[in-house]
């Protein structure tokens, strides 16, 4: 079974109950607590397998791409990787390329340090089960730790299962002058050093 990098669990649940191994909510109850754990790759499991089979299997690979050496980077960092995971779980959803993923994690961080609302759709959309593209007004002031246009910081949970190029990316930001970013319909970043720059870019590009 080959379980693809930003899957949720209810996603990763819906691949396995097609693999006809078990059910989806059978999964989803053991895994839940697991969200942004569960390393994503090419797994092999017996058809009687039962999801604390593949919840640990899923697991212990995360514990081995998380080497000492990459530990230590995140130690370093001052970061936890508990923040470190649940910034690449945003990064996995929202971004499609590793440089841009740099790019835009150094943006999240830079908003965090500051105070600065991260405004993250996929976080939203995550708990609400809608696209990005499906959003409202209403949407955006939904109370939910997850909404981070109305809480500010990091959402209380991984939102994805990242990978790790992309759990490398939330570790090793880039530094740029932007404060704002947007991908358009065709998947291309737009970024901005100003509100004002970004809302010229939405007009441009999100209409």
């Amino acid at each position: 079974v080959t379980i693809p990098e930003g899957l949720s669990v209810k996603q990763i649940g819906e691949v396995l109950e097609g693999a006809k191994i078990f059910s989806k909510e059978d999964f989803i109850k053991v895994a839940q607590k697991e969200e942004g754990y569960l390393f994503p790759d090419t797994y092999r499991f017996y058809k009687d397998a039962k999801p604390e089979n593949v919840v640990g299997r899923m697991k212990e690979n995360f514990n081995k791409k998380i080497t000492p050496d990459v530990l230590e980077e995140i130690k370093k960092s001052k970061r936890t990787l508990r923040e470190i995971i649940i910034m690449a779980s945003m990064l996995e959803e929202e971004v499609r390329f590793t440089e841009d993923r740099k790019i835009v994690a150094g943006i999240l961080w830079k908003r965090l340090e500051q105070g600065i609302g991260l405004n993250v759709d996929a976080s939203l959309t995550y708990v609400l089960g809608r696209t990005s593209h499906e959003l409202t007004v209403d949407d955006l002031k939904y109370d939910s730790l997850y909404n981070t246009y109305r809480f500010r910081g990091l959402p209380p949970t991984p939102i994805s299962n990242p990978g790790l190029d992309t759990i490398l990316a939330a570790l090793r930001p880039a530094i740029s002058p932007y404060f704002y970013y947007l991908t358009d319909k065709e998947g291309v970043m737009h970024y901005a050093k100003t509100l004002e720059e970004h809302a010229l870019n939405k007009r441009q590009y999100l209409r």
